[in-house]
């Protein structure tokens, strides 16, 4: 039940609760998506994530989750999807709050500088107040880029979730335990719980092994076009 992997996550250190909140640990604890086989061949990120956290140049947690997400969390998802939105735009995007000169000079605040009372961004709040922005702009909630993943999950792309995530192509690849899979989908669709995240992931993953690793596989056995092979035209 989601109210066990609360209750476990409380009563861990808080370095390995930040690391299970930001991983598919706890996920993969309750629902065994992924197979056994899959798990025991590949390094835990939990693992990954706790020696980046341990080899943070800093004493204090919030500095040290901070370093953290700027080896992983940054590059990996946030810049990443910018790089690839921009340019299948043709636009040229910049990030001078990443200039390094700047990212040294905050990484070497104090934790009081960068969160207070649990206000994010207390510095450059105070500062966007001083020159003038409104506080109704300062205080808004904030929104981000979000798909409609629950309503597509349960219409436009139901059918296809059940027959790739389904399909024995997928579950013959050793990477799902379809038990798990199967536990997700109907939990989803019965709207007991909303995994349209996760089901995205899975999908992906699959469309992703799909579109290239089968592929370069086709390639590596000897296909006589190996354009034809990337483009998926090979007989």
């Amino acid at each position: 039940m989601p109210g066990r992997n609360l209750a476990y996550s409380i009563s861990l250190p808080w370095a390995e609760r930040y690391t299970e909140g930001v991983s598919f640990q706890s996920f993969q604890r309750e629902m065994g998506v992924l197979s056994a086989e899959f798990v025991a061949a590949h390094e835990s990120p939990l693992k990954m994530f706790r020696d980046c956290l341990d080899k943070a140049p800093a004493d204090d947690p919030l500095s040290r989750v901070l370093y953290l997400d700027s080896k992983t969390y940054l590059p990996g998802d946030i810049l990443t999807k910018v790089d690839r939105m921009s340019m299948v735009t043709s636009l040229e995007a910049r990030v001078p709050i990443l200039d390094h000169v700047f990212v040294e000079w905050v990484t070497a605040l104090a934790p009081r500088w960068k969160m207070r009372n649990g206000d994010q961004k207390y510095i450059l709040r105070k500062l966007a107040k001083r020159v003038g922005v409104p506080s109704g702009v300062l205080n808004r909630p904030k929104r981000g880029f979000s798909l409609p993943l629950g309503h597509w999950m349960r219409h436009e792309l139901k059918e296809m979730l059940q027959t790739v995530l389904l399909e024995s192509r997928t579950l013959q690849r050793g990477y799902f335990h379809e038990k798990g899979v199967r536990r997700m989908l109907r939990e989803h669709f019965d709207q007991r719980r909303d995994h349209s995240a996760r089901l995205w992931r899975l999908l992906m993953f699959e469309l992703w092994h799909r579109n290239f690793l089968e592929k370069v596989g086709a390639l590596n056995e000897g296909t006589s076009d190996p354009v034809a092979a990337l483009s998926g035209e090979a007989g």
